[in-house]
């Protein structure tokens, strides 16, 4: 039987990124949460963090944080069932894309929320890496694009996102009156997501061999904010087509002369789920069939 105490300090390190953060959240000292972590890794016969700034889990502490989250949702499970209502909340973290908060995914996941009285913890990051964080242990569940499920988990196929180029007619009139060119791109203001490599970015690269310094553009973090971006007529952007559809019905946006961009999204899920986890995994599924094409 694994000591809890221990587990905890393990875990509060990983969160906090250093043994002294993770002393003052826990209202220990340093020392004290240091011994915690060796007499553990004693106990396990590995390293289980990486002593670096910031402290991060090793490959063996990735998968002891993951272990201790499942049963830790189980036994919550457990409570709820022995206990009712009174047992309190299902606490689950998960990896999102930025795009599908944007489209309408919490409110397509609110009765579920309220039924089984989850509270969610949204890890957003492109869906290009939030397998990352399930194999980090840092989540329960994401959305990514990538197809292969990870050791202890299931993966789920969503269908395909489609994303199309729109902005203002000012702007398309403005900046690709001779189309959608390599020239024209050059000159183009671009909304692109955070810093990371995107769609848009690699599409940039791959169709038209422009490399990061080679257009101008807006590194914007918040797919809302992208999209406003292009709304208000500063910069053309990739979007989702459920996120465009009323302004590209009244006008006030218009697609370019590029193709959708299909993207391919599967949920990845914790192969030993609790009840909440599991009536979170049919509604992202439901989630998915509305908005996510076949």
């Amino acid at each position: 039987m694994l000591d809890y105490k221990l587990l905890e300090a393990l875990e509060m390190v990983a969160r906090a990124g250093s043994f002294d953060a993770a002393a003052k959240r826990m209202h220990l000292t340093q020392s004290a949460v240091s011994q915690r972590i060796r007499l553990l890794e004693e106990r396990i016969g590995a390293v289980l963090l990486v002593r670096d700034i910031p402290v991060r889990p090793t490959p063996a502490g990735e998968r002891l944080l993951a272990h201790v989250k499942q049963v830790r949702d189980l036994e919550t499970d457990l409570a709820r069932q022995v206990g009712g209502e009174g047992a309190g909340w299902n606490s689950l973290s998960v990896g999102v894309n930025a795009d599908s908060l944007a489209i309408g995914l919490i409110p397509a996941l609110a009765p579920v929320l309220r039924g089984h009285r989850i509270l969610l913890e949204c890890v957003v990051d492109d869906e290009s890496y939030t397998l990352d964080l399930l194999k980090a242990g840092e989540v329960s569940g994401c959305i990514s694009t990538q197809a292969q499920a990870v050791a202890g988990c299931e993966v789920a196929s969503l269908g395909a996102l489609a994303y199309l180029f729109v902005a203002t007619p000012a702007f398309v009139g403005h900046f690709f009156a001779d189309g959608v060119t390599r020239e024209t791109l050059t000159h183009a203001p671009a909304a692109v997501y955070g810093r990371k490599q995107s769609l848009h970015r690699r599409w940039l690269r791959e169709a038209h061999g422009l490399e990061e310094g080679g257009y101008p553009c807006h590194a914007i973090p918040d797919s809302s904010a992208l999209y406003a971006a292009a709304c208000a007529g500063v910069a053309y952007a990739v979007v989702p087509r459920a996120q465009a559809a009323p302004q590209l019905a009244d006008g006030s946006l218009v697609a370019l002369g590029v193709p959708p961009l299909p993207v391919a999204l599967y949920w990845h899920y914790a192969t030993r789920q609790n009840a909440a986890a599991q009536a979170l995994t049919e509604a992202i599924q439901s989630f998915a069939a509305r908005f996510v094409t076949a």
